[in-house]
This record gives C-alpha cells, sequence and structure tokens, in this order.
C-alpha cells in the first residue's frame, strides 16, 4: 500500500470558500491522470460490488491558499503507473474543476502490513474521529445508517483487510462480527449529521465527529454457546487467546482505516476516520482458571 500526499497551491493564488473543490472531484482528476498513462485501470473507479482498492481524502487550509490532496491505493498495478509517472516526468500542475494548481511537493509513504501486524496489540478502548462524514450502506433498509455501529464499523474494515489479503491472512468475517456483537459497544459519542455533495444529484448525509468505544471483559455465554457449536469444551486457555486475539484485530482494524477510510463512498473523501487508542488489554482482563 502506498500513500501519496500532493501539496497544492492554486495558480491564480487564491481560493475562495465557494471555489473549494469537493473531495470526489479528485476522484475525476485521477481518472484522467490514468486516462493519458494507462486508461485500461480506469475500470478500477467504477466497478461495483467490489471493493474498490484506493481511498481519497482532502485537506482544505483556511489561511493560506493551499490544499492536500491524499491518495491511497493498495493496488500494485496503479500503484507502479502512478510511480513511474511521477519520476519519470516533470508534473508540475493538476487541473482541478475551473483551476490549474501547482504541484509544490509529492510526499511517499509505503505503509508494510507486516508492520502494521507487529505493532499493534489488544486494545480494551478507544476513540475515533470522524473530520468528514461517515455512513454504510446495509442490506436492513432503503436508507443507509449514519452512525458508525461497531458491527458495520468493523464488518466494513474487514471486508478491505480481506480484499488485500485474499487467501492469505484473512479475516473468518461472521465469526468475528459475532463476537463483536457480544463485546464492543458505544460508550459515548458528540456527532451530528452533515450533508456532503459527491458529484450527484442528491448529496449524501453522514454522521460527523467522535465516539468512544469500549470492550467488555471475556463474556463467558458467548463463548459456552460458541464452543458448543464447534463441539469444544470450554477451554480458558483457547477463550483468553481468542479474545486477545479478536481485541489486536480491532487495533489492526482502525490503524488501517486511517489509511482506506470506512463505509460508503470512501473513495470520495467520505468516511476518514483517525484512531486514538485509549488503553490496551492487562492480565486482569483475562479469564483465570480456578483449580
Amino acid at each position: 500500500m502506498i500513500k501519496l500526499r500532493f501539496e497544492l497551491y492554486p495558480e491564480d493564488g487564491q481560493i475562495k470558500p465557494y471555489e473549494h473543490p469537493f473531495g470526489y472531484i479528485f476522484r475525476g482528476v485521477i481518472m484522467e491522470w490514468l486516462k493519458n498513462i494507462k486508461p485500461e485501470l480506469i475500470h478500477i473507479f467504477h466497478e461495483f460490488e467490489k471493493v474498490r482498492p484506493y481511498s481519497i481524502n482532502c485537506i482544505i487550509y483556511n489561511k493560506i491558499p493551499k490544499i492536500d490532496f491524499i491518495l491511497v491505493s493498495y493496488m500494485e498495478e496503479l500503484n507502479n503507473t502512478l510511480l513511474q509517472d511521477i519520476i519519470s516526468t516533470e508534473k508540475a500542475k493538476l487541473r482541478i474543476g475551473q483551476k490549474d494548481y501547482y504541484i509544490a511537493q509529492i510526499q511517499l509513504e509505503k505503509i508494510n502490513f507486516e508492520q502494521l501486524l507487529n505493532i499493534s496489540k489488544p486494545v480494551k478502548n478507544f476513540n475515533i474521529n470522524f473530520p468528514t462524514s461517515v455512513y454504510f450502506n446495509t442490506s436492513m433498509g432503503d436508507y443507509p445508517v449514519r452512525f458508525p455501529l461497531p458491527n458495520l464499523l468493523f464488518g466494513n474494515l474487514a471486508n478491505i483487510w480481506n480484499d488485500i489479503y485474499k487467501n492469505t491472512l484473512e479475516i473468518d468475517r461472521d465469526n468475528f462480527l459475532s463476537w463483536i456483537n457480544a463485546h464492543v459497544y458505544t460508550s459515548a459519542y458528540l456527532m451530528k449529521t452533515v450533508r456532503k455533495e459527491i458529484g450527484k444529484p442528491r448529496p449524501v448525509i453522514g454522521g460527523l465527529g467522535n465516539v468512544s468505544y469500549n470492550i467488555t471483559k471475556i463474556n463467558e455465554n458467548y463463548y459456552k454457546h460458541y464452543l458448543e457449536c464447534i463441539n469444544r469444551e470450554f477451554d480458558h486457555e483457547y477463550v483468553n487467546q481468542d479474545y486477545l486475539g479478536n481485541c489486536k484485530w480491532i487495533d489492526i482494524l482502525c490503524k488501517l482505516g486511517q489509511y482506506t477510510n470506512v463505509g460508503g463512498n470512501r473513495t470520495a473523501g467520505i468516511g476518514v476516520m483517525k484512531y486514538y487508542p485509549k488503553k490496551y488489554l492487562s492480565e486482569n482482563d483475562l479469564l483465570r482458571r480456578i483449580e
């Protein structure tokens, strides 16, 4: 996975509030870029029923005429194509809307998934800030869910992870979400709903703000039922290891989400998330065998 951060300044030196480009416009910028260098890759921007292998974020500065455009991609062919063009050409401008923007600087960060796994720890409670609105399309009704419920949040992030790690290090999504439903809950939130333009006839509406999540102590009833289903006796060591493993997966997926965004239209700058772990697990959170 790579993260490209473009530091942009308008050619005329001015950005008025009503001229700010929306995040979704950068999706078109990348499409136009690929159209000129490798048009056969444009299909990834239109694929339905698939996890799209990129995300977009846009940071607009109020006090200076500057925009940071951030593209994260985990498709190797897309990564190589963009990097090769950046290195081989003196790309100086991007056309955004009706304006040209100078590229003052391009920062490259390569995200190592092995390192992400190694530095992650079983988390106990944490905060997530959503600086752009977040929502989830579900099969439960005709309208999206505009609050990051634990099962929707981690179900979406698990889908993204499994798409990256096809057939190698996938999460058992169904079992993981059953565990989430039994152990993870929202403890506090301060959010509001906002409308966001995404270049379609109707804007999307999602939640914006902060949510705190807690993980309960080991739910013994959940594990008794789960172990019965797999024809296994209640085993303290197994339960502790499974609990620790799932708490670590939460830490991993939250760190992943800071790069990929989460929820609907994450490829248009929606669902940006910032993860703040507050407390990690200790020995006191585990079951003790009573002899």
